[in-house]
């Protein structure tokens, strides 16, 4: 009995630190709407706070692969006796439900940064093509200016010797 209280304590624990983690993960996720806002977009900044999402989904994952693996060694012991652990059933439930929150929360942000983002490269895209199309007209303007001048600097000097 005393190794289920304990297990479920940790799994407890494990909740809420994956709590934090979502937390942290909802913080960059805001971050880089602010990002996407800008006028001048920061790739710099943007992939700074991917890989500092990265390092909290890593958490995330092991977080969960423990979860499942405790639970797993007593999830018999728990539904035999539910009445006897049901304070740490609740908690639990209660932490999943603000995860759930927090998950469901994060999941439509990172949907609306991600046709920000589609958006923001697009006119990237199309602020490159233009900046290479109009190098290209005005490199194709110098080489006719170019031969103007050689033909008019033909008619006024004398080539021979």
């Amino acid at each position: 009995m005393q190794e289920v209280i304990t297990t479920l304590e940790l799994l407890n624990h494990g909740l809420l630190s994956k709590k934090k983690s979502l937390e942290a993960l909802l913080i960059y996720t805001k971050e880089q709407q602010q990002l996407l806002a800008e006028e001048l977009f920061d790739m710099k900044a943007f992939n700074t706070l991917i890989k500092k999402k990265q390092q909290d989904i890593n958490n995330i994952v092991q977080i969960d692969d423990g979860f499942a693996q405790s639970y797993k060694r007593i999830r018999n012991q728990v539904e035999k006796h539910p009445a006897m652990y049901a304070d740490y059933i609740r908690l639990i439930q209660e932490n999943l439900k603000e995860i759930s929150e927090l998950s469901t929360e994060i999941s439509v942000l990172e949907e609306k940064n991600n046709m920000t983002f589609k958006n923001v490269s697009k006119k990237t895209k199309e602020y490159i093509r233009s900046f290479r199309t109009n190098k290209k007209s005005v490199v194709n303007y110098y080489k006719n200016y170019n031969k103007q001048q050689e033909s008019v600097r033909d008619r006024f000097f004398d080539s021979q010797k």
